[in-house]
């Protein structure tokens, strides 16, 4: 019924501001109940070494509380404290010598504006790492001029925190960039959110990974995103027209290609660091339900380890 009525707003909606038919189409696509998942084939870059690995992307639609960021899931909490999220779990796993790496990165971006600021912007992004030296909790909360952070680290020289980092002064929210986050935006799933060929300088905040690996410090750090006209990709599946999203985070540059087609799965990626990802295999699935030894061969199907 939910789904419903967003569905017939979003349309209602899309027909006095003549929105283009894939922002018209974003609950009829992602109010199905069903999540969207990626594998993918990865190299990282860990100790000075290239390691094999791989990812899976999670998309999938859900309500949070305004006021506690986490997920609805009983009828208490009010329809005035639910915002409908569009969230990403992203799934690293790769092998260092003898012990390996557990990465899970959850980002909730709020499918409409909020706080005064644009749709698909982060409500809450939360990581975590696990290796056999120990295991790291990281937190931000973003809010309307601050930063909330709260992390757990096993390294003394890190420790417990909780701290706000203030917003980049004199900078506006257009400006400002999660990066995290990235991998939900530049997928447009409400229409362009930058024209072809245009770059735009930013402050942002690196990804939780990206910070970890390298043990810097919380903060925003100067950089820049460039949308392009990617090159058709010869995949497993076929050949598929992109469009290329550059992004610098400080001396780091990412490279993302993401299908032209909707909904813009992200299909390819490569880093500066010599770190690359290349997408197999891509099922939309109930996939919480699917829990049970009968359902391992959906991780076949996905070319996944069991």
């Amino acid at each position: 019924m939910l789904t419903r009525m967003r569905l017939k707003l979003t349309c209602c909606l899309a027909a006095m501001f003549s929105l283009p038919l894939h922002a018209q189409d974003f609950w009829s696509w992602w109010g199905d109940g069903k999540g969207e998942l990626s594998s993918y084939k990865i190299t990282v870059s860990r100790y000075g070494e290239l390691r094999e690995g791989y990812a899976v992307l999670v998309f999938v639609t859900e309500d949070i509380s305004r006021t506690t960021r986490i997920k609805v899931e009983s009828d208490e909490i009010p329809q005035a404290d639910r915002v409908p999220v569009l969230k990403l779990n992203h799934v690293v796993k790769f092998t260092t010598g003898i012990y390996d790496y557990a990465l899970i990165t959850s980002t909730f971006s709020a499918v409409n504006s909020e706080m005064g600021r644009p749709a698909f912007q982060p409500l809450k992004i939360s990581f975590s790492a696990q290796e056999w030296c120990g295991h790291v909790f990281q937190m931000l909360i973003p809010q309307r001029d601050q930063v909330a952070l709260t992390l757990h680290s096993y390294f003394q020289s890190e420790g417990d925190q909780k701290r706000n980092l203030a917003l980049p002064a004199n900078t506006a929210f257009a400006n400002v960039a999660f990066e995290d986050n990235l991998l939900i935006w530049i997928r447009e799933l409400q229409g362009e959110v930058l024209p072809l060929g245009q770059r735009r300088e930013l402050k942002i905040l690196p990804s939780a990974w990206a910070l970890r690996a390298a043990h810097q410090k919380v903060e925003f750090q100067s950089g820049w995103i460039l949308k392009e006209d990617g090159e058709t990709l010869k995949l497993a599946e076929g050949s598929i027209a992109t469009r290329r999203w550059t992004w610098q985070v400080g001396t780091r540059q990412e490279k993302y290609w993401v299908e032209k087609a909707y909904p813009h799965r992200i299909l390819k990626w490569t880093s500066s660091t010599g770190s690359q990802g290349e997408i197999k295999k891509t099922l939309r699935l109930p996939y919480w339900s699917l829990h049970d030894n009968d359902d391992l061969h959906y991780r076949d199907q996905m070319e996944l380890p069991k």
